[in-house]
């Protein structure tokens, strides 16, 4: 860490700042010092196109569910409909 530090106020609530102090102490750090390496660590997404393919990848997984659960849904259906059906004559 540099020489020279500067004091940044944060706000938060009591809550929040139970559950970071829990962190802190589990982890062996300083508040301070799990404030400085979770920040380090943010990124956010900067790019539209990563979430526009995650989104198109999780429509194509469900749209696959769906077919598969019909097909299922219609192999049930068969099913009972042979179960329901009375024997031919002459068949126990």
């Amino acid at each position: 860490m540099p020489s020279t530090t500067v004091q940044v106020p944060v706000l938060m609530s009591p809550t929040q700042k139970r559950r970071l102090a829990r962190k802190a102490k589990q982890a062996h750090l300083t508040m301070g010092e799990l404030l400085r390496q979770g920040g380090e660590r943010f990124s956010p997404i900067e790019d539209p196109a990563i979430l526009d393919h995650m989104a198109k990848q999780v429509i194509r997984s469900t749209a696959k569910t769906i077919l598969a659960i019909d097909k299922t849904l219609a192999m049930v259906a068969e099913s009972e409909r042979r179960m329901t059906r009375k024997p031919a004559k002459g068949r126990d």
